[in-house]
């Protein structure tokens, strides 16, 4: 390689690492290409370079050329064009390695070969991690082919289809994140593929772009009401394009970050609800819980005619609380007979919840009074296993058929008079209806 040809790599590289640097853009291939013979003096028009490229030469020249030659002009804020960048690269090349030479050093003998700046592999833009999929759907195959090579030039995966059935076809074996449909096509039309698409749950959510000659208001309208996001008329322009496919790629991240936080939010809600209804000692239904609990399990027993149970539990001669006691064994205490009790209930329907500060209240949706009692008897002895201080509890508990008749505030009177009974009689028992 000759030393100009070493002098015209080591220009490209620094225009384009001067480009990063100044505006975060990554130079495409083509456009390092138009550079590249720029800088190499090659008198070779646009329609040349797109021909050996194998691009649309309205592209290059309406595009990408003007494109670099701005990204050139912005980033060393003076006019760069095709005649004159390799002039002002090289000035500009020189006054950096300058700035960068300590001033005690002496001058090198010969201008540095290159300008050393750190580049880390070229990352796509945040909405494009992952390569974004695009399916083109047209019927013409010199519109797929400009489109793919437009998109694809931006890092886009491109997935193509000549007709409706095949898109589908391919929308069902790999969703893309974005479509753009051609609407005049044989068999099935755009918008019939569109109002297909957006009848299937999942792929309602792909935004649709119409890409058509139809220039007609009834046509965008049509589309618009068939499902389509957007419309770009033909003959169309490719900044339009990468303008209006960014778009819709920009609003569908911020969609899914928006339904990422509402779920999130929702958790959260569920949460805050969960530990409102929670007892924080016991780890059991607090007593607002218990309260909303029971008036919507009898209205439910009302309208289903249905039996309900309640049973109440209240500790034996618990004095941890008391002159001399230990309020945190106490706390202890309370804690363990409560996961006993619900241990013991095993019904998904039952709700078990701190009453007050040693009393408990199980409701038993749908459970007979023997069905209960036996229940409770169980509890007895699961209590007293609670150790090495013999502890035991007196249960009351109630049965009834609830109707719009009787008030819940009597089955609760039932409950507690079975439970007052259960402790006058020494405690440690079990006293239910009848």
């Amino acid at each position: 390689m000759s030393d100009t040809d070493n002098s015209n790599e080591q220009i490209l590289e620094f225009a384009e690492n001067l480009i990063l640097q100044k505006t975060e853009t990554y130079c495409s291939e083509l456009q390092r290409r138009i550079l590249s013979t720029a800088l190499q003096g090659e008198r070779k028009t646009y329609d040349q370079l797109a021909d050996e490229c194998g691009y649309s030469p309205k592209y290059v020249k309406q595009d990408v050329a003007p494109k670099l030659w701005h990204l050139l002009s912005q980033t060393l804020d003076r006019k760069v064009s095709k005649s004159n960048v390799r002039i002002i690269l090289t000035q500009e090349m020189r006054h950096t390695a300058q700035a960068h030479t300590p001033s005690t050093a002496s001058p090198p003998a010969h201008p540095p070969q290159t300008i050393s700046i750190t580049v880390q592999s070229s990352p796509q833009p945040a909405d494009l991690v992952g390569k974004v999929k695009i399916l083109l759907v047209d019927d013409q195959p010199q519109n797929l082919r400009l489109l793919t090579d437009v998109l694809e030039e931006q890092g886009y995966e491109i997935l193509q289809a000549l007709n409706g059935t095949v898109a589908l076809q391919a929308v069902s074996l790999d969703q893309p994140q974005l479509i753009l449909l051609d609407i005049q096509m044989p068999e099935i039309d755009g918008y019939t593929v569109c109002q297909q698409l957006k009848a299937d749950p999942s792929t309602t959510d792909i935004p649709v772009i119409f890409v058509s000659a139809l220039d007609e208001s009834w046509d965008k309208v049509k589309a618009f009401s068939v499902g389509g996001v957007d419309y770009i008329t033909k003959p169309f322009k490719v900044v339009e394009v990468l303008a209006r496919v960014q778009n819709q790629l920009t609003i569908q991240r911020l969609q899914q970050a928006l339904r990422t936080q509402n779920a999130q939010l929702q958790q959260a809600n569920l949460e805050l609800q969960r530990l409102a209804a929670l007892d924080d000692l016991t780890q059991v239904a607090n007593r607002r819980r218990f309260d909303a609990y029971l008036f919507t399990t009898w209205q439910e027993a009302i309208k289903g005619q249905q039996i309900l149970s309640l049973m109440l539990c209240q500790l034996d001669h618990f004095n941890f609380y008391g002159p001399g006691g230990s309020p945190q064994q106490g706390d202890q205490y309370l804690h363990e007979i409560a996961q006993i009790i619900k241990q013991t209930i095993q019904d998904p329907n039952a709700l078990v919840c701190r009453y007050g500060t040693i009393s408990f209240a199980i409701v038993l949706p749908q459970l007979t009074a023997a069905q209960t009692k036996a229940i409770a008897q169980e509890l007895l002895k699961q209590v007293e296993a609670v150790g090495p201080i013999p502890i035991t509890i007196s249960i009351g508990t109630t049965t009834i058929q609830p109707t719009p008749e009787i008030g819940i505030e009597a089955f609760i009177e039932a409950g507690d008079l079975n439970l007052q009974q259960a402790r006058n009689s020494g405690g440690n028992c079990v006293v239910a209806d009848g």
